[in-house]
């Protein structure tokens, strides 16, 4: 509900909870390659894991909307959204696996416990990354072909304002005798 307030739209936040499920399959695969468990550890790393993606898309779907409201065709400006949002992502996901690694690995005194978290924040992080950035774009195009069908069907037009509503007061000149 508040990304739903966020862009002012209902089916934009769908473009952006399309890449949660990316995030997962890379968190589950990393989990099942090293034979970690899913504990109570894990779900916290899940959680984790979803606020960080979730942000990467709605960067992505922030610059692409605003480079709409700029002037830009759709297709164009997801083309520049891309590549001008491709570095903080990239940056924020490196610099988070950086960051886990010790602890996934186990060589840290005590990582035991934190190594499942480690694992799934590092295998969803490297499989969104490198899937939100072509699947949001797409999910984003045909949700706002749908969108785009759906008000040409209902005839959808806007609200006037409230100024535009406001019946206007015109004096009625008095005769001068």
């Amino acid at each position: 509900m508040p990304v739903m307030m966020l862009f002012g739209s209902l089916t934009v936040p769908l473009a952006v909870l399309m890449s949660l499920p990316l995030a997962m399959i890379g968190a589950l695969g990393a989990m099942a390659i090293a034979h970690s468990a899913f504990t109570l550890f894990s779900m916290l790393g899940v959680a984790v894991l979803l606020g960080l993606v979730g942000k990467n898309a709605i960067l992505l779907v922030d610059r692409t909307l605003r480079l709409r409201a700029a002037g830009f065709a759709r297709d164009a400006a997801l083309l520049e959204a891309g590549p001008s949002r491709l570095r903080p992502i990239v940056m924020t996901t490196f610099s988070v696996m950086a960051a886990l690694l010790p602890i996934a690995t186990g060589l840290e005194e005590g990582s035991e416990l934190l190594q499942s978290v480690a694992l799934v924040l590092i295998g969803g992080l490297l499989t969104s990354t490198l899937l939100t950035l072509v699947f949001v774009p797409a999910m984003y195009t045909v949700f706002d072909d749908v969108q785009t069908v759906v008000l040409r069907v209902f005839a959808w037009r806007p609200k006037p304002s409230r100024a535009a509503r406001r019946p206007v007061i015109v004096p009625i000149p008095t005769p001068v005798e």
